[in-house]
């Protein structure tokens, strides 16, 4: 922090005119945090707090994808008068309301401002994972936007500027699609046991960030044999991208059953983002077990008639890659050592 300082005192030294009262030591917004205004709306920015000053951004909000950059190859954006950067010093502390507030309060008020007249502004995105270190099951969570401003130069006002040749604003974080509970029966076409699927609940209290899915899983049906399986030894085939295949994808819309057995889908709902397992490799990952076991009738003993078999099936190690949309650089997670797809009765 000391150095920072310091670096930021000597640019002054180098760079200083007359700013009146203001003290270029406390330009420190490094243990800010960084919030926003205005989400999926015009006008939307940036901004960081640190008692009565504020360092803004007025970006577009797309800036901020949702797709790791290349190493050292930051996005880049010019300051000029539709991208805009702000500092400013209020004669009281500051809180979200104030900045957000379309109708500014009558106190604090701004008492300094700088306007950035040029520079660029680089946005670094990495991908947010959230991991479970017992059954190593990874989710995306969301991305962190690394913002550096390069060869800044503010109108501190009176016709004096101040130029920063780096200066670190922070990390702004944005979310993804996240999964729904996928706890839920599988779902088949009718007798097709090649085509299996998950649909969870989505109801009006479910967060924005959890939309309509699926969890489809296209299997080769030689795998459900009306026999019983010896005990730990379930039948085995590799995912391989065609026959057996595990999809999840995002829709813009509420899906059905019905949706995801039609043959000709409609326009919309439409699939907004969509993930595909890797191929499997024998005895490591992308693994399909399936245990089948004697269905009776209820109550279930051994004098009860038999009505099928039931057939449970594991996904053991698999991970899942973004196929849509395409992008430069992967994203994947992981299903984690054994996830529990789930299981059916097939009837006799």
């Amino acid at each position: 922090m000391k150095k920072i300082v310091g670096i930021f005192v000597l640019l002054f030294c180098l760079n200083a005119c007359d700013d009146g009262d203001f003290n270029i030591e406390s330009f420190d917004f490094a243990d800010a945090a960084t919030n926003s205004c205005n989400n999926g709306e015009s006008g939307f920015f940036i901004y960081k707090i640190n008692d009565n000053e504020a360092l803004i951004l007025q970006i577009p909000e797309d800036s901020f994808k949702n797709e790791i950059t290349p190493a050292e190859t930051p996005r880049t954006i010019d300051i000029n008068s539709i991208n805009k950067v702000f500092y400013r010093l209020y004669n009281g502390t500051l809180s979200a309301n104030v900045i957000c507030n379309t109708i500014p309060p009558a106190t604090p008020t701004v008492s300094n401002e700088w306007n950035a007249l040029s520079g660029i502004i680089e946005i670094s995105t990495f991908v947010n994972k959230q991991v479970n270190e017992t059954t190593n099951a990874s989710e995306i969570t969301g991305y962190t936007h690394t913002i550096v401003l390069r060869n800044v130069n503010f109108d501190t006002g009176n016709g004096n500027q101040q130029l920063f040749t780096e200066l670190a604003f922070g990390d702004y974080v944005t979310s993804s699609l996240r999964q729904g509970n996928f706890n839920v029966n599988i779902a088949k076409c009718g007798n097709n046991n090649s085509f299996l699927f998950k649909i969870p609940t989505i109801g009006t209290s479910t967060p924005a960030n959890i939309p309509p899915q699926a969890l489809t899983l296209s299997i080769d049906p030689s795998l459900f044999v009306p026999e019983v399986t010896p005990v730990n030894e379930p039948r085995t085939a590799l995912l391989n991208g065609s026959s057996n295949l595990l999809k999840l994808i995002y829709y813009n819309g509420i899906i059905s059953n019905e949706f995801l057995c039609l043959t000709e889908p409609p326009i919309f709902p439409s699939a907004i983002e969509e993930f595909i397992s890797n191929n499997g490799v024998a005895g490591e990952s992308g693994i399909i077990e399936v245990t089948t076991t004697i269905e009776y009738e209820i109550p279930t003993d051994n004098l009860s008639p038999i009505i099928g078999h039931r057939h449970k099936i594991a996904l053991k190690n698999v991970t899942m890659t973004k196929s849509f949309p395409v992008l430069p650089i992967q994203v994947n997670f992981n299903f984690g050592n054994v996830y529990e797809f789930g299981e059916f009765v097939i009837l006799l």
